[in-house]
């Protein structure tokens, strides 16, 4: 059998139902089954996980990674995921991403056409913190094909939460002085080979959220060319959030500040010291873009 051209790596932890609609999603892939596989990365489910990948090994090649439930270690599931590998590219979806038929063909062209590491940002349809559009994000992808549901959901406003960046200033988002705070490892894409170069997922992320804004940076210090995949589609299947937003506020603020400061210890940049200073991305770039003007 002949290497793979990419490899899929979901990690996952007690959510069946998402995990089967992202699955169904790669069987019907427009690309060769040889070219690509998937690595189930399980973060210590307490369901049988694993039952349900062996019901998908006669339509994928698909392999099934198991850890102990060591409480929230999304980053050493994916790494688990990038050391068994074969592919020169990884394709990191969450748990319940559904991906466009011509979803993985987008990401292996892209990174083929340039010489430099690439961190790919997909494009996820219906993708929002707070997913206020629930109900109407799963009646849609229920009733409809994945064309006909990411054409209602263009015409419907469901767009990927961030848009409002890529409105504001650019799909060139290589060209913003922090594309890190647009690497949501909900559906991206780098080399295997930049992954071992910049060490992988920081394994010392074990709460919600922090581990994907560390690998853009990573990259972005390792030279990576940041490129929106805008062809690249996929579709964000609402889920419960492992993380109570809502009721517990001042608990994520906590969260979200201790890590901006880990990366800042990590990654001393200006960048990283004023996300620090606001709350707000869009105002965190207006106000990087402002200073290179005046040459600050």
């Amino acid at each position: 059998m002949s290497k793979p051209a990419i490899s899929v790596i979901i990690p996952t932890y007690n959510r069946l139902g998402g995990l089967r609609v992202t699955l169904e999603a790669l069987v019907e892939q427009r690309l060769d089954k040889n070219s690509y596989e998937v690595l189930v990365c399980d973060d210590g489910s307490s369901e049988d996980t694993y039952s349900l990948v062996k019901q998908y090994e006669d339509r994928l090649s698909i392999i099934y990674q198991y850890q102990e439930d060591k409480g929230f270690r999304a980053a050493a599931a994916r790494n688990m995921g990038i050391r068994k590998a074969s592919g020169d590219v990884c394709l990191f979806i969450d748990n319940g991403i559904i991906l466009h038929k011509d979803a993985l063909s987008e990401h292996i062209r892209i990174h083929g056409e340039h010489d430099q590491p690439c961190a790919v940002v997909g494009y996820v349809y219906g993708f929002d913190v707070f997913e206020s559009n629930q109900e109407e994000i799963i009646h849609i992808v229920e009733e409809n094909s994945i064309d006909d549901a990411i054409q209602l959901l263009s015409q419907k406003r469901i767009l990927d939460v961030r848009e409002k960046f890529y409105k504001e200033f650019s799909d060139d988002i290589d060209k913003l002085p922090a594309p890190f705070v647009l690497f949501w490892t909900c559906h991206v894409s780098m080399s295997r080979k930049s992954l071992i170069d910049v060490g992988m997922f920081d394994e010392n992320f074990t709460t919600w959220g922090g581990e994907d804004s560390d690998i853009g940076l990573a990259m972005q210090k390792y030279g990576a060319k940041f490129i929106l995949a805008r062809s690249a589609m996929s579709i964000h299947f609402p889920h419960k959030k492992e993380f109570d937003f809502a009721n517990e506020t001042d608990v994520a603020d906590r969260h979200v500040d201790d890590k901006k400061m880990y990366l800042y210890r990590k990654y001393p940049t200006r960048a990283v010291w004023l996300w620090n200073e606001t709350d707000d991305d869009v105002e965190l770039i207006k106000m990087l873009l402002e200073e290179q003007k005046i040459g600050i």
